[in-house]
């Protein structure tokens, strides 16, 4: 007995083996395109199992290359007469028959299989998805649609609906079904918003959901999941004054999406939408200090009210006081709960800027350091931002002793390397340029990308302009105005740079020279010229160091003041393409991906 089962279990595994050769063997002749062997060893193979409709539609394909479709239409009425309930057996004819044009034979078949839907769900699928794959998807979705009604269950192949209705462009049935399904399943609501994000490209092309979504909210104004959908809607659209009142309303139903108010909000104020990011910003502080986004919010409405106010880079005065007096009202108030830290911060920004303050200033971030209030690493940002205060003022001295210490303090981070980029810069501006040249160079390896691609760029400067001369009197002269400019005096820049061309005509800093002058054009809001500076560079000093960086300064100039997305998009691919060494490619590549919409992808 037992040789007897041990001589059917090699038997059988024999049998496989042999099998899986001649499918290897029948996969090779098809691939080869010698379908007459090929229809052989898989006529063979389809008569042991004829229960495979791949094999069978393989072997009719073979029939099909041969052009006997004779015997392509005899494997498959034979194949349906064995199994006249299997419904994929007729649209797979069906397919057949529209190949060698009996189109009218092939419609009667998908009428039948229209007419003679099953009572089984995973059939039902089975069918619809045969029709698919055909591009049969108007097909596809009648059985859906049949088979919903057949057996009684509304919503039972929503997903697979919702799919079709997309791709046969049916967008208002497939936002119908998704709003379906979230009320039977509201745990799908990212599951909605990733693929209609991933399906729109445009913001009017959400009006249709908005007006669906809006609907079913006045049908049903106390699910939340509803409400939540119409907030994220406004805000595909960027109307972030409506998607907030949304969420403000699930705010109070919920009680649990203060996130959501305090995310939008961080959103209007990055799209420099600052009336509603303020209004965010206010609700939340409506719920007191025990709320995680509390002092966020605090700081943050304060920048808002900053940004809003600006009118042609000034604020007026009474704006001026009032923002001033929200500030210390602030920073008063919660100041002994050492949370105001960076609010202080900005506040000293606030009056170096705006109120042209900067003793104020100083004497504010002198405070907040004296106090220490701040962890090691803030209060380390707060001398940092403190030496490039008194720097602006003059003593460099003082600014460069604060540097130091946050150097020593922080060696190997990205606050210690900033500090010794800066107290690097600090030796270039007076001339110290040997000291200078050796912390830029050990500078280049620092983590920071942005501090290891300036001391890259610093380093080459001095290295090009060092010994061009019988002394280094020119560079010792374009350094000293490079501090005024950083010091914001601008009139004393511009009469140094133009003394640096009358006394050294045809200098190798001409390019450097244009470049300090387009800065100074920035930061009088002169645009038009800071441009016509930035292309004069790029014209004429294309080989120069200079160039590159000039392109750079010229695209973000487009991209973030001249708001001309496209042109800046235009010069970030020049700058890639035709300086792809250069330290700015990267982020020139990065930034042009994003100003293309592959983000969006």
């Amino acid at each position: 007995m037992k040789r007897i089962l041990f001589i059917l279990i090699v038997s059988i595994i024999s049998i496989k083996a042999a099998t899986a050769q001649n499918m290897q063997l029948g996969i090779q002749y098809f691939q080869d395109g010698e379908y007459e062997k090929a229809a052989i060893i898989y006529k063979e193979l389809w008569n042991k199992n004829k229960s495979n409709e791949q094999l069978l539609h393989t072997l009719t394909e073979c029939f099909i290359a041969l052009k006997d479709y004779d015997k392509a239409l005899q494997v498959m009425n034979e194949a349906i007469q064995q199994n006249p309930n299997q419904l994929t057996l007729r649209i797979t004819n069906a397919a057949l028959l529209t190949k060698i044009n009996k189109n009218d034979e092939a419609e009667k078949q998908y009428a039948y299989v229209l007419a003679n839907l099953p009572q089984n769900p995973n059939m039902l699928l089975n069918v619809s998805r045969s029709f698919d794959r055909l591009g049969k998807s108007d097909y596809a979705i009648q059985v859906l649609e049949k088979g919903e009604k057949i057996l009684n269950t509304p919503g039972m192949f929503a997903t697979d609906l919702a799919n079709l209705y997309l791709k046969t462009g049916q967008q208002d049935k497939m936002l119908l079904t998704y709003l379906s399904m979230l009320k039977q399943d509201p745990s799908i609501l990212n599951y909605i918003t990733t693929t209609v994000q991933r399906t729109f490209r445009e913001p009017k092309e959400y009006d249709g959901l908005l007006k669906a979504v809006f609907e079913k909210v006045q049908e049903d104004p106390q699910n939340p999941q509803l409400i939540e959908l119409l907030s994220w809607i406004y805000i595909q659209k960027k109307d972030f004054a409506n998607a907030l009142r949304q969420l403000k309303a699930l705010d109070i139903q919920t009680g649990n999406n203060m996130i959501k108010v305090y995310n939008l909000s961080m959103t209007a104020y990055n799209e420099g939408q600052f009336e509603t990011a303020i209004q965010g910003y206010n609700y939340i502080m409506t719920k007191g200090s025990g709320s995680p986004y509390f002092f966020e919010a605090g700081r943050y409405r304060l920048k808002s009210m900053v940004e809003k106010s600006i009118l042609n880079t000034e604020i007026s005065e009474i704006d001026q006081l009032q923002i001033d007096k929200e500030f210390n009202d602030y920073i008063n108030a919660y100041q002994e709960t050492g949370m105001t830290v960076y609010a202080t911060y900005d506040y000293a920004e606030f009056l170096l800027i705006y109120r042209k303050n900067l003793d104020k200033a100083i004497q504010v971030l002198q405070d907040l350091v004296d106090r220490k209030y701040a962890n090691p690493p803030v209060l380390a940002e707060l001398k940092i931002r403190l030496a490039d205060y008194l720097l602006i003022k003059g003593e460099r001295w003082d600014a460069s002793l604060l540097y130091s210490q946050v150097d020593k303090d922080f060696k190997e981070g990205p606050l210690g390397q900033e500090a010794r980029y800066k107290n690097a810069k600090l030796s270039y501006y007076v001339g110290d340029f040997g000291w200078a040249q050796a912390q830029f160079n050990a500078l280049k390896t620092a983590t920071s990308r942005l501090i290891s691609n300036d001391a890259i760029d610093q380093s080459v400067f001095i290295m090009d302009n060092m010994g061009l001369d019988s002394t280094d009197e020119a560079l010792k002269l374009y350094a000293a105005t490079e501090l005024l400019i950083y010091r914001n005096l601008l009139t004393e820049a511009t009469v140094k740079l133009d003394s640096l061309l009358k006394k050294f005509p045809g200098h190798a800093l001409d390019d450097d020279i244009l470049y300090a002058q387009a800065h100074i054009f920035e930061k009088q809001k002169n645009y038009p010229k800071a441009v016509s500076t930035y292309e004069k560079i790029i014209a004429d000093y294309k080989e120069e160091i200079r160039a590159d960086n000039a392109l750079y300064e010229l695209a973000q100039l487009y991209d973030y003041q001249l708001n001309d997305k496209e042109k800046a998009k235009e010069l970030y691919e020049k700058l890639f393409n035709d300086y792809s060494g250069s330290v700015f490619s990267v982020d020139a590549r990065q930034r042009y991906r994003v100003l293309r919409g592959d983000e969006n992808q």
